[in-house]
C-alpha cells in the first residue's frame, strides 16, 4: 500500500512535468537573502516546496491513495522546516445518528466518497501533520537555464518529499483497512532504520520482519 506516488501512466511522465516546471518557474524564483543561481533559488526547501505545488496542480504529476483527501508541504515561517499535512478520510469516533451519512464507497472500493449535497453527511478526517528538514532533501544545483529550474533537481526534490510523507502516511493507511499487524511491523521499521544508516537499512527491515512473525507488539486501532 502506497500514499502518494508520481504518476507514470504516459509515455515520458518526465517530460510533462518538465513541461509544468517551465509553467511554474516562478515558485523556484530566489527570495531576498536565499542562495541562488540564475535567479533560481538553491535553498532546499524552497526549492522542494515549489516543486510539490507545481506536480499536484491539474491535471496533478502527483497522484494520491483514494483515502488521502489532500496533501500539502508548506514552508514553516522563520524556520528552516518545511510542515506536509496529509488528510485522511477516517471512520467516525461517535456513533452516527440514522438518517446521517458517513464516507460512502468509491468505484475502487474504499470509503472515500462524500454523500450527494443533498444528504445529511457526517465525514470524519484525520489530518496528519510531519516536519521535515532541510537536511532530508537533496541540494539543487545550478540551472542548465537562467531562470528555469533543473528537471532532475525538482524530480530529485519531489521523490524525497514523497518517501517523507509515505513513511507516515502508510501506517495509518494499513490500521485503517484493518492491517493493525502489517501496520506496527511497518512503524517499528520506521524508526529502526531513522536510527541507521542508509547500508544498514536492509539488515534492519529483515531482522524486524523476522521478529514480526514470532511475536505480536502492541496495535493501533480506531474506534468502529
Amino acid at each position: 500500500m502506497i500514499g502518494v506516488w508520481i504518476d507514470a501512466s504516459d509515455d515520458d511522465p518526465q517530460e510533462r512535468y518538465g513541461q509544468r516546471l517551465r509553467a511554474w518557474s516562478h515558485a523556484f524564483a530566489a527570495a531576498s537573502g536565499e542562495p541562488q543561481a540564475g535567479g533560481i533559488t538553491l535553498d532546499a526547501l524552497h526549492y522542494a516546496v515549489a516543486a510539490w505545488d507545481s506536480s499536484v496542480s491539474k491535471p496533478p504529476y502527483v497522484r494520491f491513495n483514494p483515502r488521502v483527501l489532500d496533501a500539502t508541504c508548506h514552508r514553516w515561517e522563520d524556520t528552516y522546516i518545511a510542515l506536509a499535512a496529509v488528510e485522511l478520510a477516517a471512520p467516525p469516533q461517535v456513533r452516527i445518528p440514522d438518517g446521517w451519512l458517513g464516507w460512502q464507497q468509491d468505484k475502487s472500493g474504499f470509503p472515500c466518497m462524500a454523500p450527494p449535497y443533498n444528504q445529511k453527511a457526517a465525514l470524519c478526517t484525520l489530518e496528519l501533520r510531519t516536519p521535515i528538514s532541510a537536511d532530508r532533501l537533496p541540494t539543487p544545483t545550478r540551472p542548465e537555464a537562467d531562470g528555469l529550474p533543473n528537471l532532475a533537481d525538482a524530480q530529485a526534490a519531489l521523490e524525497a518529499l514523497i518517501q517523507e510523507i509515505n513513511t507516515v502516511v502508510v501506517p495509518f493507511l494499513l490500521v485503517l483497512e484493518g492491517n493493525t499487524d502489517q501496520a506496527q511491523t511497518q512503524i517499528e521499521i520506521e524508526i529502526e532504520i531513522d536510527k541507521t544508516d542508509f547500508e544498514e537499512a536492509e539488515a534492519v527491515f529483515l531482522a524486524i520482519r523476522a521478529r514480526s512473525t514470532s511475536m505480536a507488539g502492541p496495535q493501533l486501532r480506531f474506534w468502529n
